[in-house]
């Protein structure tokens, strides 16, 4: 015969394993698109979540292109001052990199998990997304870089973008809470005071033998943020 629980496990129990309250639950629902059609595809999943992107992240996103561009257009622009391009182009992955992650730090990532597509294709499209919202940024940097430093550029602009992008990717899959924004932050800026001292170090960063140190820095850049693009993916939860 089975025993009934005493009144004081029992509540023990219910705190224990009480569902925490939503918290900004109602700025997410907010910014959710209108109810789903009765049939869907690809297509109708991509435009959903275009719709779910704040349009303060592709003015975001705009304003850095714009910005990278005009530095270009600069007067006296040369190598002296096209780094800065390299120390400020990771900054520009702040705003994808939090909208990535922005219904775990509102309290809705099981608001999502119960959709009717699986939460893995969401995220899947929402990144696809906001990396082609990327372009236009890389574009316009390497647009401004390419005359002063030549085919070089791409390796002097990738190197921190790609890990900046690591980091961020790291910082989402370990804090899943509001304080993910702000890990993002700390990624961001951390690399690009880390590129600024390199700039101010005693280096020969522009010689030729230090492109195959780039180079090496971009291939491994990649395949961290790869690898860790998969395991933020497969964790429960993600998004």
């Amino acid at each position: 015969m089975i025993s009934r629980i005493d009144p004081k496990t029992r509540q023990a129990l219910q705190a224990a394993f009480a569902v925490p309250p939503p918290s900004r639950k109602a700025e997410f629902l907010r910014s959710l698109p209108p109810l789903p059609p009765p049939a869907g595809g690809p297509l109708w999943l991509v435009r959903v979540q275009l719709r779910y992107i704040r349009k303060r992240v592709w003015l975001a996103g705009t304003a850095a292109a714009a910005l990278f561009l005009g530095a270009g257009a600069l007067p006296g622009w040369n190598a002296d001052r096209a780094w800065a391009l390299s120390a400020l182009l990771p900054l520009g992955l702040l705003a994808a990199a939090a909208e990535l992650g922005r219904s775990a730090p509102c309290g809705m990532a099981e608001l999502e998990q119960a959709c009717r597509y699986d939460l893995r294709q969401l995220v899947l499209a929402r990144a696809w997304l906001l990396g082609l919202g990327q372009l236009p940024v890389l574009a316009a940097a390497l647009a401004a870089a390419g005359p002063v430093w030549g085919a070089a550029a791409a390796l002097y602009l990738l190197a921190p973008y790609l890990l900046a992008a690591w980091l961020c990717l790291w910082a989402l899959g370990v804090c899943r809470g509001p304080e993910a924004p702000f890990a993002c932050a700390a990624a961001c800026v951390g690399v690009a005071v880390l590129r600024t001292a390199l700039e101010q170090a005693p280096l020969a960063l522009y010689a030729p033998p230090a492109l195959w140190g780039w180079g090496a820095a971009v291939l491994l850049g990649a395949g961290l943020t790869a690898r860790q693009a998969r395991r933020w993916l497969a964790a429960p939860g993600v998004g």
